[in-house]
């Protein structure tokens, strides 16, 4: 009897085993191609929710392939063919929360394209689907978008309505990355309104958030905000010491769009200065990577800095050359 009872039991256990291994093996791996363009994304729209809660695990071939096309299509700054790869994948049958996300990517699309308009249409529809199927974690990316968008339209206080808004869900569901990610974006829009203590307060609530959850990349974009805020103080040597802790995370990580921007960050702090030939040395690293990795926008930036600066300088010839350069990449 008792070896019976033993025999049952072995045989459960290995029903239950066979279950949930046979769970593990069947839930599909991302590519490693997938998740190198969401990283590359997300380092690029870091300021951006990017939400794709279901995609990557679909079974739907089409569907997966045409997610993953309009991924790498971002990832090589082909927005608008990205854009129709999610639109088709929208056409197909999709549920609530595939749909919230379709929507934020188009969304994020438009907003990397500078079509402020366009994604602030695809975020509302990404907001609806989200509020449909009750995903409060699709609600609040949304919300926190859409707050993105009237940050750039101007619109300090509507985009200020919209963060907390995405705060309160976040703060409800417990998700610390998503109060962290916020609290960065209110410090950004407070810096943009003038009022930079309450940047700066926002974004050390950011940066504890980013500290507790081991996340290296939001604390480098963190100490790059705090360099923004000083910058903005005229405290250069401060907005100094927050780009070299920022470039320091980012070397770490491997994020090259980061220390481009980082790169160009110094070399305007050493332009307030003064400090004509050291600007002139971090605006050519940032170039340089600018060039590897193929950001025209950012080229055209860095290049519009240059002449700048060579302007500055007294170098009409040479300020001309990089404003002619700029123009070509706009």
């Amino acid at each position: 009897m008792a070896g019976l009872i033993i025999g049952i039991i072995l045989g459960i256990l290995g029903i239950i085993a066979t279950v949930y291994f046979g769970i593990k093996a069947l839930k599909p791996k991302i590519p490693l191609e997938l998740e190198r363009d969401i990283v590359k994304i997300r380092a690029e729209l870091h300021q951006v929710a990017l939400y794709l809660d279901g995609l990557p695990e679909t079974k739907d071939k089409k569907k997966k392939a045409l997610f993953e096309k309009g991924m790498s299509l971002m990832a090589q700054y082909k927005y608008e063919q990205a854009i129709e790869s999610f639109r088709e994948c929208l056409a197909l049958e999709t549920e609530g929360r595939e749909k919230a996300a379709l929507f934020l990517l188009i969304g994020n699309s438009f907003y990397a394209w500078n079509k402020w308009n366009q994604a602030l249409s695809g975020w509302e529809e990404a907001l609806d689907a989200a509020e449909k199927a009750n995903d409060e974690q699709g609600q609040a990316a949304a919300l926190g978008n859409l707050g993105l968008v009237y940050r750039s339209k101007g619109e300090w206080d509507k985009a200020i309505e919209f963060y907390n808004k995405s705060l309160k869900i976040n703060e409800k569901t417990g998700d610390e990355h998503g109060m962290a990610q916020t609290y960065c974006s209110l410090g950004n829009v407070y810096r943009l309104k003038g009022e930079l203590d309450k940047a700066i307060e926002f974004h050390n609530k950011a940066l504890k958030g980013f500290e507790k959850i081991g996340d290296e990349r939001g604390m480098a974009y963190t100490f790059n905000n705090l360099g923004l805020v000083y910058k903005a103080k005229g405290e250069w040597d401060k907005a100094i010491e927050f780009y070299n802790k920022a470039l320091k995370g980012l070397e770490n990580i491997g994020d090259e769009h980061g220390m481009a921007q980082t790169f160009n960050n110094l070399g305007i702090v050493y332009q307030a200065k003064g400090e004509w030939d050291k600007a002139i040395e971090f605006y050519n690293k940032s170039l340089k990577i600018k060039e590897k990795i193929g950001d025209e926008h950012g080229m055209a930036q860095t290049f519009n800095n240059l002449g700048l600066v060579y302007q500055a300088k007294g170098e009409w010839d040479k300020a001309i050359e990089f404003y002619n350069k700029s123009l070509k990449k706009r």
